[in-house]
């Protein structure tokens, strides 16, 4: 209880929180709670999130208009940057802007288009997933990739921009024999 009114009346975050009370972060209802706070956040930046999925410094793009993000269950998004707007074509295109002075609020329109990711996604640190992006279900990408086109089912990708390497199903036999042959490293 008083970690929720120093959330909501002090706007004390989880993090600054535990710093004093350091027990906090070893309590499983309190890490529940940190969750919750993550997806209010998260809500306020036009991001939907999924039961059970976590997201970890990860910068999701924001615009004046809004941008929208789409994640589905049992994700995990970890450094990585969401981007569902573009605005450079503005640079090119004169009937893109607004105003004279590209500084001032609302002086050049973007290109905007939601993120959607499908159901137990992993996104590794450092990707970039790019406008108007779905990735399918049962995806990796991995560490570094940019995403500059849909990613279908059922695989792993990486690289930029990302492309398949390989599918999920291999992907789980591989780690299967490394759990049966070397347990500790898990």
């Amino acid at each position: 209880m008083f970690y929720l009114i120093c959330l909501h009346l002090f706007n004390i975050s989880f993090e600054k929180l535990s710093l004093f009370f350091p027990v906090l972060g070893k309590s499983d209802w309190l890490a529940d709670l940190r969750h919750k706070e993550l997806k209010i956040k998260l809500a306020r930046k036009g991001a939907v999130i999924g039961k059970g999925s976590v997201v970890y410094d990860t910068i999701f793009s924001a615009s004046a208009k809004g941008d929208r993000f789409f994640i589905g269950e049992n994700c995990t998004i970890t450094g990585s940057t969401l981007l569902a707007h573009d605005a450079s074509p503005a640079v090119f295109l004169e009937e893109l802007s607004n105003k004279p002075n590209a500084w001032q609020p609302g002086a050049r329109r973007s290109y905007r288009n939601s993120i959607t990711i499908g159901n137990n996604v992993f996104i590794g640190y450092g990707c970039i997933v790019l406008p108007g992006i779905t990735i399918g279900n049962n995806v990796i990408v991995a560490a570094g990739s940019v995403v500059t086109k849909d990613i279908t089912n059922n695989v792993v990708v990486a690289g930029n921009p990302a492309k398949v390497i390989n599918s999920i199903d291999n992907y789980k036999d591989k780690y299967r024999k490394l759990l049966a042959n070397d347990p500790d490293s898990f």
